[in-house]
């Protein structure tokens, strides 16, 4: 009788705590997809129904024994409604069965007919079995159940379960198991169902054996847990199943680990521990201890295996975490480095769809911009992040097609930019909590990538809008500094024109066609800051035309000039400064020929520009003002810009434009040559080969 008590209650109480997580796993769902209309809510409700039933039938079973266990009886009040819950819980359970295979769209074919009239029959069958049930426990108060009226409404029961779910089964099922899930869930709701009353006849037959009437009464009443675990496993297409199917088999196996356990306590370990002497009290205990401790350890260690046997085997779950680093070094990887932000976009976009199209086995994934969609209403839970189920009548079914049954939201800094629109399809199951908290984790993904495109083209946007304020400002200062050598030359030619137009007006007005000529070419490059080194030789030929008119017979002027650097570039009149300086405080007072020399080649990536002459050299220091002056190792001491008789615009006006255009790496050389002359060297990288323009 113990060992009856204890697997009654035991399996009753299993069943509760599977039917009660059933339930309320299937209300999470309803409460999380409230503002849907799901695809399948006639099968929802039958899952409602049927999971009831079952809640039903185990907790009027348990009810109804936990009294006797502890010393009551059937003939309370609480028995009597232990008794009626638990008959009428098995009573009603068929018509759940059979409305679970009842689909929508099947309503005007011959088997859903059939399901229905099953169905409403199995109801009335049902009904009038509670009936009689409380009619007899009524009439008869000391009531037992043993008694041959109980067992024969039981009996009743027992077939009224098997003809339904059996006949349902053939009727409705025939063709329609087409997975694994559906042929488990038949098979065990079958076998749970029809035991009892295929166990009538051969627990009869029993009774003479305690051991066999044990295991008779053991498949009579605790097959019908497999009711529930079929449903573990059939219940794969609503929202939390998967997390049922975990929280289930968790139980069961700490369930059986526990009786184990009990079961080791109060049967050999005690006599075991006894048998070795000493004290067996505090070995028990000791032995105890680490037995539960190694069973706890053990549970711990199965969880996660358990786990990977319902994410692999029974749903066939791919492993989301290796899905979501593949797409994120999809998206975060790309080899087209020119591409614009609205091109690596869809880039991106076209990535995911394929990716989580394929990973989840969708009919249809697309990404589409927020704001070619009617989005209000669904506004609040789009920026909240969160996975939006559409309902049949919402609008946006309308814009992208009744399959689209799922908005992902892809938010940039906290505003939904896009929506990944998922169709699951038809023939799919309906997607598992674990499925939207992936298409959440890759929509994370997306927008976190999509933040960080932003962030980079804003830094080269504003990268470039800085060196665009560089380059103007570099600009601005250039042609300061150009339109401040136009008036010095300007006023330096007309000084000296002045002057011949009393001394010698024949050459005043040759000197004056000549500077005619000059200011054509500076107006025709007045909008170029740099000139070829060939345009700086015809322009310095120009202007040393008029020098000669000047000086006369007297002036020599040599170019030596390379021919691979004609086509070189470099800044214009920024040569004429130092030719003019030349001119002016080194030949003008020489007695006798002077020569003027300008070459130009190229030394490494840079272009040597000297312009010498032979006249007296640059002064002592002391008579001379400091300048920003740069020395070269190969050149003798350095010397400083001379200022006398004049301002010293035109040399330090070369100095700052080197210094603009060049950030330093341009230099100017002043040298005094030992046996009479100066030497003035301009060392300019190559813009060709330093990347300067």
């Amino acid at each position: 009788m113990e060992l009856h008590l204890i697997s009654h209650t035991l399996g009753y109480g299993v069943g509760v705590v599977l039917s009660v997580l059933l339930l309320g796993l299937l209300h999470r769902a309803s409460l999380k997809f409230r503002h849907t209309s799901t695809r399948n809510q006639p099968d929802a409700r039958a899952k409602y129904y049927q999971a009831a039933t079952a809640l039903m039938w185990y907790l009027g079973g348990l009810l109804d024994t936990l009294p006797i266990v502890y010393g009551g009886s059937h003939n309370s009040r609480l028995g009597f409604a232990a008794s009626i819950l638990h008959f009428s819980g098995a009573a009603f359970f068929p018509a759940g069965f059979l409305a679970l295979w009842r689909r929508p769209s099947d309503e005007n074919s011959p088997r859903a007919k059939a399901c229905s009239y099953l169905c409403t029959l199995a109801k009335v069958l049902g009904t009038i079995l509670t009936i009689c049930f409380i009619v007899i426990i009524n009439l008869k108060p000391a009531h037992h159940p043993d008694d041959p009226l109980l067992q024969l409404m039981g009996n009743l029961l027992a077939l009224h379960v098997a003809v339904f779910m059996g006949l349902g089964a053939l009727l409705l099922l025939r063709g329609r198991l087409n997975d694994f899930a559906a042929k488990f869930y038949v098979a065990t709701t079958l076998i749970g169902a029809m035991a009892p009353a295929l166990m009538m006849i051969p627990l009869r037959l029993m009774q003479d054996s305690p051991v066999w009437a044990f295991v008779g009464c053991f498949i009579k009443f605790q097959t019908p847990l497999l009711v529930l675990l079929g449903a573990i496993v059939f219940f794969t297409d609503f929202r939390f199943s998967n997390v049922y199917a975990k929280s289930s088999l968790r139980f069961l196996v700490a369930i059986l680990m526990a009786l184990g356990f009990i079961l080791l306590m109060i049967g050999p370990l005690p006599r075991i521990v006894a048998s070795f002497g000493g004290y067996p009290t505090a070995g028990l205990v000791i032995t105890a201890t680490a037995l539960l401790t190694l069973f706890l350890c053990t549970f711990e260690w199965l969880n996660p295996k358990l786990d990977r046997i319902v994410d692999c085997w029974l749903f066939r779950e791919p492993d989301y975490e290796t899905a979501a680093r593949q797409i994120w070094d999809e998206i975060s990887h790309r080899n087209d480095a020119d591409s614009d932000a609205a091109d690596e976009a869809d880039h991106i976009f076209g990535i995911v769809a394929r990716f989580v199209r394929e990973t989840l086995d969708l009919e249809d994934a697309r990404v589409i911009p927020v704001s070619a969609l009617k989005t209000e209403h669904l506004e609040a839970r789009l920026t909240g992040g969160e996975v939006c189920e559409l309902a049949f009548d919402d609008p946006v079914k309308w814009q992208l097609g009744p399959s689209v049954e799922f908005l992902a939201p892809v938010r940039v800094k906290g505003k939904p930019m896009h929506v990944l629109a998922i169709s699951p399809g038809t023939r799919r199951r309906d997607m598992l909590d674990s499925e939207i908290g992936f298409v959440r984790a890759v929509t994370g993904q997306v927008s976190s990538r999509l933040e960080a495109l932003r962030f980079e083209k804003e830094k080269a946007d504003r990268r470039n809008k800085e060196e665009r304020l560089r380059r103007q400002v570099t600009e601005a200062e250039l042609r300061a500094l150009r339109a401040q050598i136009n008036p010095h030359f300007l006023f330096n030619s007309l000084n000296t024109i002045a002057d011949l137009i009393v001394s010698d007006p024949v050459k005043a007005e040759r000197m004056t066609v000549q500077l005619a000529r000059v200011f054509r070419h500076v107006l025709s490059h007045s909008d170029r800051q740099m000139i070829t080194v060939g345009e700086e030789i015809e322009f310095l030929r120009t202007y040393l035309d008029i020098e000669a008119v000047r000086f006369g017979e007297r002036l020599r002027i040599q170019f030596d000039v390379e021919a691979a650097v004609i086509d070189e570039s470099v800044p214009s009149l920024i040569l004429q400064p130092i030719v003019e300086n030349a001119l002016k405080h080194g030949l003008a007072h020489k007695i006798g020929s002077a020569t003027l020399q300008i070459n130009v080649r190229r030394e490494d990536d840079f272009l040597r520009l000297m312009v010498e002459d032979d006249g007296p050299g640059f002064p002592p220091l002391s008579a001379i003002a400091p300048a920003a002056i740069e020395t070269n190792g190969g050149l003798t001491a350095q010397h400083q810009v001379q200022r006398q008789n004049g301002n010293g615009v035109g040399l330090r006006n070369v100095t700052e434009r080197l210094t603009t255009l060049y950030s330093g790496r341009g230099k100017i050389l002043f040298e005094r040559i030992p046996h009479g002359g100066s030497r003035v060297t301009l060392l300019l990288p190559c813009l060709a080969h330093n990347g300067l323009w």
